[in-house]
């Protein structure tokens, strides 16, 4: 009887201790309440219905076209080349955006398109001068650029003289190309070419009315272009001297229009009519925090047509040598200093004849409205070496904007044919677009 008591008392206590072990919960389980289960269900549904509208949203077709490479910067020497890298495409999600149109704009792949305007008035004592005591519009300058590839710049500038009831036609049309080797740059088509310090400037972008005489009489009345290539190097230095080194080769577009003896009025310019080659070696340094200073040498040489002096072809030969030293000061304020030299030599067989001529010019921009200049030059003339013209300017500019100034220049000079002139130029200028800032 009394190992039937035990067992069953051994039976009751593991029954219990079942009973008890059945009622506690899983460590793994969670008990909550109908409402918070109720509440949750909701928020799983509209979850659900989120996810749904956010995968038929990114299943329909893109509107906009994909962003092309961040196109390099054209005022630094050394950016970066090739495009950025794509992801490849899977069959189980295919490219839907549409083909980016062909063209060079940075995200819209459209153009830079700029359009400048220049007016110009003349009083003179000049009675050479066919333009004085009249206000004509001098220019119309279309400049259209964008990038063809993410190194690549395309520049092209169309100009017409509505005083002179020019047809349009082209000032410049190159491409360049950025980056080819480290601190190596490459341009190719027609342009103006790097040979003295403001050659390369478009008129519009001087800081004055009139090219200097001795750049007239000796390299171009505007400036000197040709037809060809052009490699441009930044030398490294290893210090804060800035050394650029520009070496090219061109076709000529034709002798420039000269005044015969003796009534000398402008010289021909280089007047290369055939194949010439140019190099140009331009060093800056910064002597201080706010001023710095420019030292270039150019030089340029090439084929002639030398009826001036002589009948059949020669050559000629161009040196310069210019000088320029800017110091910032509070503000806007900025004081420029330049002087340039040019020599010309002309050889038509045994016979040999060289002429020069300098300029001497001061800008002072006291804010950045307002600035004030003086321009000396001197100028021999290839016609004839012992004749030659100076003059005396004073410059006025009044900057309302990037896109618009009102310029007035006195000139008192001399020259073979008057030996004292005075003139006041009134020079109007305006511009839409990327291509309108001062470059000084």
């Amino acid at each position: 009887m009394r190992r039937i008591a035990l067992t069953l008392v051994f039976l009751l206590v593991c029954t219990g201790m079942a009973w008890s072990q059945s009622g506690k919960p899983a460590g793994d389980t969670v008990t909550i309440s109908k409402p918070e289960f109720d509440q949750l269900k909701a928020d799983m549904a509209a979850m659900k219905q989120e996810i749904e509208q956010l995968k038929q949203k990114n299943a329909a077709p893109a509107v906009s076209a994909p962003q092309p490479a961040e196109s390099p910067n054209p005022s630094v020497t050394t950016p970066e080349s090739g495009a950025a890298e794509q992801p490849a495409e899977t069959p189980e999600q295919p490219n839907t955006a549409p083909p980016a149109p062909q063209g060079g704009g940075k995200s819209l792949s459209l153009p830079d398109i700029s359009l400048v305007g220049q007016a110009k008035g003349v009083l003179s004592s000049d009675k050479n001068d066919d333009s004085r005591n009249r206000l004509r519009v001098t220019e119309i300058e279309l400049g259209i650029q964008g990038w063809v590839y993410p190194n690549v710049k395309a520049d092209a500038f169309l100009t017409t003289s509505p005083s002179e009831n020019a047809s349009m036609s082209v000032e410049e049309a190159y491409l360049t190309y950025l980056g080819l080797a480290k601190g190596l740059n490459l341009y190719v088509g027609e342009k103006h070419v790097p040979f003295g310090r403001t050659n390369l400037l478009h008129n519009h972008s001087w800081l004055y009315v009139e090219q200097p005489k001795v750049l007239r009489n000796l390299v171009a009345s505007e400036s000197l272009g040709g037809e060809g290539a052009d490699l441009s190097y930044l030398i490294p230095t290893g210090s804060n001297l800035f050394a650029q080194l520009d070496l090219g080769t061109w076709t000529g577009s034709g002798p420039e229009e000269s005044a015969n003896l003796p009534n000398v009025v402008v010289g021909p310019g280089a007047a290369f009519s055939d194949r010439f080659n140019t190099a140009r070696l331009w060093t800056g340094y910064p002597l201080t925090e706010n001023s710095e200073v420019e030292l270039g040498g150019s030089y340029a040489q090439g084929a002639e047509d030398a009826q001036a002096i002589a009948s059949g072809h020669g050559q000629a030969d161009l040196t310069g040598v210019d000088l320029s030293y800017r110091h910032f000061g509070e503000g806007d304020s900025r004081l420029l200093l330049r002087a340039e030299n040019i020599w010309r030599k002309e050889t038509v067989g045994s016979f040999s004849d060289t002429v020069s001529g300098y300029y001497l010019f001061g800008n002072w921009r006291w804010d950045k409205y307002n600035s004030f200049g003086l321009l000396y030059d001197w100028s021999g003339f290839p016609q004839a070496s012992s004749l030659h013209e100076s003059a005396a300017s004073l410059i006025w500019t009044k900057q309302f904007s990037e896109q618009y100034y009102l310029r007035l220049e006195g000139t008192h000079g001399s020259r073979p044919d008057d030996h004292s002139y005075n003139q006041m130029m009134l020079q109007w200028v305006w511009g839409v677009g990327p291509h309108t800032h001062n470059l000084e």
